[in-house]
């Protein structure tokens, strides 16, 4: 469990009546306290770097916080669940010593899951239900979707949208990261109704270093996000091959985590080698985020591969939009109107032919390229921005501490 980012403040147990005077009846100038909760199963984890970094932002609106977070390490059932009985009642002892006005958990259902089953959700609200602090969800992935993988997909999507009730039943209100989403959450009559937000996913990464540009033998085109289940590794290299065709030696780097070694890097390498393209991939690997940052700024087109489409729940989008440097996306289901109306990605039609042709134009035209890139920041900045996230999640406290006031005040018998 990482380190608490800034203390609570006093110890001690509290009645009800007392938590919720502490909750709502705090002097103006004393700053909203909450408890930030999460857990990782890899240890390169975006939702925890999103945890971070929003927290980082709250504490700018004058919001402390205390990150709560499991990484998790234990691969086999029983000694996950000991693993995780083990943090619930440490993470129950720190709220109950120092409780919190709120509590933000950080969810992303594969996260408190074993083999895709949501095993860990009810321990983990148990463990926040003691602590009786309002319960804001920032919801990260909700359900794994229908008829997407078979039986065992089936099985997945069953038992997390059990798990969702569980959830959306223990919060006071959620944030999720598309309209989408929210549409989604809002449309469902089995689930609890709660006044949900949205807060497109920002970039996790620190902006590009400006140095001057190295000196480049063909093109490269960057592509973040390239182990995502949906990632059209057969379009993409299509592509690549026309490209070579009409534009000689023309380059795919494929960045950050997991790396050439992972299942979907090897993914990429056979078929990259069946199309004879095994000289034209380079992996980065796992990078600290200023070099992974450099790295993005330094291509001079990123590609986005996801079949569904460019989202604003993508930290991907996010931080290839904020490097500044052009994006070519795939058109698909989830694609962002608000991105395509500001013309801020070349989203194009999701076909070999269509993906060659853009990026062609981009390796071709220098000052299109820079166009792009200033609007994709631009529009990065303006709707993926991290302030964005934290003014939504203060304007939720403020409502909590309104309500909680309210509340107090009703119970108190008249003099």
């Amino acid at each position: 469990m990482a380190e608490p980012a800034a203390s609570l403040g006093a110890s001690g147990q509290q009645s009800a009546g007392e938590h919720a005077d502490a909750c709502a009846g705090a002097p103006a100038h004393a700053a909203p306290r909450i408890a930030v909760v999460g857990m990782s199963v890899r240890s390169t984890c975006g939702v925890r770097d999103h945890a971070s970094v929003l927290g980082e932002a709250l504490a700018q609106e004058g919001v402390q916080a205390s990150m709560h977070w499991l990484q998790r390490g234990e691969q086999s059932l029983p000694a996950a669940r000991r693993e995780i009985r083990a943090w619930a009642r440490t993470l129950s002892r720190e709220l109950e010593s120092s409780p919190p006005a709120a509590v933000l958990l950080h969810y992303s259902v594969f996260s408190y899951s074993y083999r895709g089953l949501p095993l860990f959700v009810r321990s983990t609200l148990a463990a926040l239900h003691r602590s009786r602090a309002p319960l804001l969800a920032f919801m990260h992935e909700l359900a794994y979707p229908w008829r997407y993988s078979g039986l065992r997909g089936d099985v997945w999507a069953l038992t997390q949208r059990a798990a969702l009730v569980d959830v959306m039943r223990a919060s006071r209100a959620v944030v999720v990261t598309a309209e989408s989403r929210a549409r989604w959450l809002a449309s469902r009559r089995w689930l609890p109704r709660r006044e949900v937000r949205v807060a497109p996913v920002f970039s996790n990464l620190p902006d590009p270093t400006r140095a001057a540009p190295a000196a480049r033998t063909g093109h490269t085109i960057g592509i973040f996000g390239y182990s995502y289940e949906g990632a059209a590794v057969a379009l993409v290299l299509d592509a690549l091959a026309l490209l070579r065709e009409r534009d000689g030696e023309v380059r795919l780097r494929l960045l950050g985590a997991p790396g050439r070694s992972s299942s979907s890097g090897e993914a990429w390498v056979e078929a990259a080698r069946a199309r004879g393209l095994a000289d034209a991939l380079a992996f980065s690997g796992a990078l600290p985020a200023q070099e992974l940052s450099d790295a993005l700024g330094a291509c001079e087109v990123l590609l986005l591969p996801d079949t569904a489409g460019p989202s604003s729940r993508k930290g991907t989008l996010a931080a290839a939009l904020s490097s500044g440097r052009p994006l070519v996306a795939l058109h698909g289901r989830n694609a962002w109107a608000a991105l395509i109306d500001a013309q801020a990605a070349c989203v194009v039609a999701p076909t070999p032919h269509e993906l060659a042709r853009a990026l062609g134009v981009l390796l071709g035209e220098e000052d299109r390229r820079e166009r792009l890139g200033v609007r994709g920041r631009a529009f990065a900045e303006r709707e993926m921005g991290v302030r964005r996230s934290a003014r939504t999640v203060t304007s939720l406290l403020a409502q909590l501490h309104a309500g909680a006031r309210a509340e107090t005040v009703g119970a108190r018998p008249p003099r």
